[in-house]
């Protein structure tokens, strides 16, 4: 099956039978639960929207051997028109969601064409297991499938590795093998929505430590696979939340699950790392996905932020703020912030050039110090419309009270905002920043865009850590040089060359046991 629409997504799914428990009831009919039928709408959306006349071209690309149509964050980048686009498709995709939602399809897609071109990496310990990733990648790719992954272990006593833990399978890793596959047993955190996906992709992250082999293990397995049970957190958009009064948390929410393994047999088809001795040096080596996930996250996260920052200018301008100079000095920093975010994603793309592999990529440094600054930025977005909103997130009557003839008339007279901005464009607009500054929903996504690839101080360390110092410290020899080389200054490039992708030559400390700190 090729590209699919949404209906083919609804209709698979209700073949399915997970374990899904909510609130302490199992989920009996995922698609009949109305707490998930905002997103799972959304999710239908996003796969028409690659078949939409209007955007086919720019979401799906023709495969070379069958000749149909496939969604294009599964293709290899050769070249760097393919790159761009790619990031056409990508932030397609997430202006669709305005970037409220990190794992839509698109994600794991990009994630698991990593395993097609890591394939003979993951080959190192058995043959059979490069394979299985690379046929996993053409399955979930030719079958158009949701995929959720699994990749933290559960912080249950942090200060031990995993096997030193008061049980040894509280974080998931191998039992033993069978003629059949492997069985695991434990948990992993988060997976993100698994209430919606098809298939189930786990990979250790984070570091393993010396002996700790047996929780190396990377595998897929269907979403409704016996004895894998996942339980949802406290939903933030409930049941009934209509679009009026919340416009975003009706249609956006992702479901975050707890994902337990109570002895999950996993077939040997689906193995890519099997927890044999030298599992955990490879799994540390390489995690896998594809270097495109980096444009993926980054079409979300600007556009995000350029919801947010239009957000913060229309309360302005719809209170009659906007005049005030500290407001202003307000507003320009966000849009300097913004500016200078694009700008690096752009610039980033502008100056791509190919891995050595022969995969394309955004310029590396570039693409990393735009991630980095996402978080604080978004962080300052919603700040300010917090400032800005103020008591105003309280004076905006429901839609049952827009609704009501009685109430309609004051409501319309007492509700305006400056003239020309009627009470219910005014509600709609702070209903609109209570949903992503002040709700549960935009709280969640905040927690989400500053911890979605780990903790955010050891990804800076490792951004430092990684990072090509020489040209700077040439620039401070010169200097200590004195005059005798004041004329001895280096042409500037032409063209900046690409850097190596950031890699840490040795562990980060302070954030975890030293011993369990991938080896130098």
């Amino acid at each position: 099956m090729p590209a699919r629409t949404g209906r083919q997504y609804l209709d698979n799914l209700k073949s399915l039978n997970p374990e899904i428990y909510l609130n302490g009831r199992r989920i009996a009919h995922v698609t009949e639960e109305p707490v998930f039928a905002g997103p799972l709408r959304t999710i239908a959306e996003q796969y028409d929207l690659q078949l939409d006349p209007r955007y086919v071209d720019v979401c799906t690309y023709v495969s070379p051997t069958t000749g149909e149509r496939l969604s294009r964050s599964f293709q290899p980048c050769r070249t760097k028109e393919e790159l761009v686009a790619k990031r056409r498709h990508f932030q397609l995709r997430a202006d669709h969601t305005f970037g409220m939602m990190g794992r839509t399809p698109d994600f794991m897609n990009a994630f698991v064409l990593g395993w097609n071109t890591n394939a003979p990496v993951f080959g190192e310990l058995d043959e059979r297991f490069g394979e299985n990733a690379r046929r996993y990648y053409e399955r979930v790719r030719d079958n158009d499938l949701f995929m959720t992954h699994v990749l933290i272990n559960p912080a249950i006593d942090r200060s031990k590795t995993s096997s030193q833990q008061e049980d040894p399978f509280l974080h998931l890793g191998k039992v033993r093998e069978t003629d059949e596959g492997i069985v695991v047993r434990g948990a992993k955190m988060l997976s993100t929505m698994a209430p919606f996906a098809e298939e189930l992709v786990v990979v250790p992250f984070g570091g393993i430590a010396p002996g700790d082999d047996d929780y190396a293990v990377v595998f897929t397995v269907p979403i409704d696979t016996p004895g894998l049970k996942f339980i949802c957190r406290e939903p933030v958009a409930p049941a009934g939340r209509t679009e009026f009064d919340h416009p975003l948390s009706s249609r956006f929410e992702e479901m975050d699950c707890i994902a337990v393994f109570d002895d999950v047999l996993v077939p040997w088809d689906r193995v890519v790392v099997d927890g044999r001795p030298g599992s955990r040096d490879l799994v540390n080596r390489v995690l896998g996905s594809d270097p495109s996930v980096l444009v993926v996250n980054g079409a979300r996260s600007l556009a995000s932020l350029e919801l947010l920052c239009g957000i913060a200018t229309k309360i302005a301008d719809a209170t009659g703020i906007d005049n005030f100079l500290h407001v202003q000095e307000k507003l320009g920093d966000l849009i300097s912030r913004l500016d200078t975010l694009r700008t690096l994603f752009y610039g980033a793309e502008a100056m791509a050039a190919p891995l050595p592999d022969g995969t394309w990529v955004p310029y590396l440094p570039g693409i990393m110090a735009f991630h980095m600054q996402t978080a604080p930025t978004h962080r300052r977005m919603v700040e300010v419309i917090q400032i800005l909103a103020a008591g105003n997130f309280f004076y905006a009557p429901s839609g049952g009270d827009f609704a009501n003839e009685e109430l309609r008339p004051f409501i319309d007279r007492f509700v305006r905002g400056r003239p020309g901005v009627p009470a219910e464009e005014r509600v709609r607009l702070f209903k609109l920043a209570w949903d992503v500054a002040g709700d549960g929903f935009g709280q969640r996504l905040m927690q989400y865009v500053n911890y979605y690839s780990g903790d955010p101080v050891r990804l800076t360390a490792g951004l430092y850590l990684g990072a090509d110092k020489s040209e700077i410290h040439r620039a401070v020899e010169r200097a200590l040089a004195g005059s005798d080389r004041s004329l001895d200054i280096p042409l500037p490039p032409e063209v900046l060359e690409m850097a190596a992708p950031p890699q840490p030559t040795k562990p980060l400390t302070g954030m975890y046991p030293a011993k369990s700190q991938p080896s130098s």
